[in-house]
């Protein structure tokens, strides 16, 4: 099969930042059982002082060095320039393989969602969704960066519009100090911290990965670092503000738990909003999934051209210019992974 690179449309700033964000927040939904495990006070400190000692960083550094660098497969070889061959190679399996949970627990936390609304989507039924999504997103991903942006774009506007619904409405009740307790009283200090700390990393990392589709941006020695600036302050905003508003107006931290945004929209704004910011958690999913086949099947691909993978993972599609080999053998990963409920 043919190696021969074919140029691939490139995505602009708009769909490129929807992408980044799309990967590395996608929506407030996750940090639920932090406001519990920490407390509501310290909770929303982390959200204000993490990313200056996180997210922020890694945000300049891969700033920096795609603009010297913008190359397919990003901190996958700058790890390999810097540090040699062996290491190159870690970063580049650890980080492919990694993904194949990650592309996994998407699906089916998206049709674990669905059991809400249908029941009767339980066993083989279950399988049949996460593997549409999968084969989906995979074709979208196989048309190329544009029309993933394009995808991104929208889904994330639908997931926005009723998290901003949320924060205005909570906002017109608040009746509670969102800071108290700072932390939970009569709670070991390594759960307080440990726990929470770990959550608010995890949250705020992924910045560099969008290193990886470097070559498919519009200048990205401009569009890269412009792109950072604005999802970094989006994704605090993101954090910050539903669960400052939604604490302040509801004032039970102690009922926080996985998934609770959408009960805390029920008692907020009623039936429609809770309606809204659960269909915009299974939305999340979506998203999620759509960016992470993105930026991790250029791994595979950059490292096959090095030669740390079989030839065929270098294969570009012949119409669109993608890595087609790298997202349809992730893609199957994926789907192998996805035959258990995470419910």
């Amino acid at each position: 099969m043919s190696s021969t690179k074919i140029a691939a449309k490139k995505a602009s700033l708009l769909y490129f930042v929807f992408v980044m964000y799309a990967y590395t927040t996608a929506g407030p939904f996750g940090l639920e059982e932090q406001v519990t495990t920490s407390g509501p006070g310290l909770t929303l400190l982390y959200h204000l002082l993490l990313p200056f000692f996180w997210c922020i960083p890694i945000s300049l550094a891969s700033a920096e060095l795609t603009s010297a660098i913008p190359v397919e497969g990003g901190f996958y070889r700058w790890v390999r320039a810097g540090y040699g061959n062996f290491w190159g190679f870690l970063a580049g399996w650890w980080n492919w393989t990694a993904s194949w949970l990650l592309g996994a627990t998407y699906a089916v936390l998206f049709s674990d969602y669905l059991q809400f609304y249908f029941p009767g989507l339980v066993g083989w039924k279950h399988y049949v969704v996460s593997l549409a999504l999968i084969a989906l997103l995979s074709y979208v991903n196989i048309r190329g960066i544009q029309m993933v942006g394009a995808l991104a774009t929208f889904l994330e506007i639908l997931i926005l519009l009723p998290v901003i619904a949320l924060c205005v409405i909570a906002a017109t009740k608040w009746h509670h100090n969102p800071f108290v307790p700072f932390t939970p009283p009569h709670v070991p200090p390594f759960q307080v911290f440990g726990v929470g700390l770990a959550l608010g990393l995890w949250l705020y990392s992924g910045y560099e990965q969008m290193s990886s589709v470097a070559e498919e941006v519009e200048n990205p020695q401009r569009n890269y670092p412009l792109a950072l600036a604005l999802v970094v302050p989006l994704s605090i905003a993101t954090y910050f503000l539903p669960t400052l508003f939604s604490l302040a107006a509801l004032g039970n931290w102690q009922d926080w738990k996985t998934a609770y945004f959408p009960q805390a929209a029920l008692l907020i704004g009623g039936p429609l909003l809770g309606l809204a910011i659960t269909l915009a958690a299974t939305i999340t999913d979506i998203s999620i999934l759509n960016a992470t086949i993105l930026t991790s099947t250029r791994i595979p691909s950059a490292m096959a051209e090095d030669g740390y993978l079989p030839p065929i993972f270098v294969a570009k599609h012949p119409r669109f210019g993608t890595p087609w080999i790298a997202i349809l053998v992730s893609a199957i990963i994926y789907a192998l992974l996805s035959f258990q409920t995470l419910a």
